[in-house]
């Protein structure tokens, strides 16, 4: 009897064991996630801070839609986008190089206000509508109408919760006119991170040079902002383009108005530049 109900038990006992191993996995697997999740560029640190992306969220939008396949051909296209974008600043900051003076002059002496009002100024000469998404005209003329209406979804559910995480601690955050000079104040925060880029691109080299020759000639307050108007002269003529004949035009310029001991050092300091060697 014991026998023939030892198999039985056996399976039994098997049964259980399998049902039981099938329930642990279940419960250190965890939930099952659905693979048709929503694609979404929002990301939070482990602290639950939101991290706001690098660059443009056009571009990171732009990337989630489109499948590596399709980014091979219209990659370049997109980048170009963007770039025209970062140069037509940059251009708009040789020509404004009077107002970046100003804000320079501004920051120096601490007035960050002035600053800013400058940096506003700067904003609606460049783009008098002020889009926080200035990119997307361009870029989804390369996308199909599924893309389009899928990249304007990630876009928007970005910009939303980025508007949350900076009304968090505000008992009026769904308002919408509160969330719209919210939006207004980030789209500042951006323009104001690609002025950045966009003058290290195109006046910083200038700004380096001139302290360098600051530093080797130790000039008297005059000379100084005689130097640097000179130069800032110089990059409104050639707007980045300059021959290297003009170049050396311009050190003539600023070699002539310094007295002998002065020149001696700019002449020692170019020397140094032309023929490298050590101290």
């Amino acid at each position: 009897m014991i026998t023939t109900r030892l198999p039985r038990l056996c399976l039994l006992l098997l049964g259980f064991c399998t049902l039981t191993s099938h329930a642990q996995d279940d419960l250190l697997r965890g939930p099952d996630l659905d693979a048709q999740t929503p694609t979404t560029i929002v990301r939070y640190s482990m602290s639950g801070d939101f991290e706001q992306l690098q660059g443009r969220p056009e571009m990171s939008a732009f990337a989630a839609v489109v499948d590596q396949t399709m980014m091979q051909n219209i990659q370049e296209q997109a980048i170009e986008i963007e770039l025209q974008r970062t140069i037509e600043l940059s251009l708009l900051l040789i020509d404004e190089i009077d107002l970046m003076k100003e804000s320079t002059d501004a920051l120096r002496a601490g007035d960050q206000k002035a600053a800013r009002e400058i940096q506003a100024q700067l904003h609606e000469m460049f783009d008098p509508k002020k889009r926080h998404d200035p990119l997307s005209p361009e870029l989804i003329k390369l996308l199909d109408d599924e893309q389009r209406k899928e990249y304007k979804r990630i876009l928007e559910q970005y910009w939303e919760s980025w508007t949350d995480w900076v009304l968090r601690d505000r008992d009026d955050r769904d308002k919408t006119a509160v969330r719209k000079r919210a939006r207004q104040r980030l789209t500042r925060r951006l323009f104001e991170q690609e002025l950045a880029e966009a003058y290290e691109i195109s006046i910083k080299r200038y700004r380096d040079a001139l302290e360098a020759i600051y530093a080797a000639i130790e000039p008297t307050d005059e000379q100084r902002e005689d130097i640097r108007e000179i130069v800032i002269e110089h990059i409104k003529a050639m707007r980045n383009e300059a021959s290297p004949q003009q170049r050396r035009e311009t050190m003539h310029e600023i070699y002539a108005m310094l007295d002998e001991e002065r020149r001696t050092k700019l002449f020692d300091y170019l020397l140094r530049i032309a023929v490298p060697g050590d101290e």
